[in-house]
């Protein structure tokens, strides 16, 4: 059974250098860094979502989620 590629959305942030084309990191990985960023900003003692020891997997699994989800969102327009 193969496996289906991930849909990385392509390049963020692409640049052309001195000598080529760098194509930077995946829309992918943006959009996951992005709501990786706003999940943990809104997490308090009071929340306790992200809490114990697997905390990290947890909150990167969530962030390709919301990744995901919003390359998928933005195919349907």
């Amino acid at each position: 059974m193969t496996k289906k590629p991930i849909n990385d959305g392509g390049s963020a942030f692409p640049h052309e250098t001195h000598n080529g084309y760098d194509s930077g990191m995946t829309l992918r990985d943006y959009f996951a860094a992005v709501a990786l960023q706003g999940n943990l900003a809104g997490q308090s003692i009071d929340v306790g979502y992200y809490d114990g020891e697997d905390t990290w997997n947890k909150a990167a699994k969530d962030a390709y989620k919301a990744a995901d989800a919003m390359l998928k969102a933005r195919e349907a327009k």
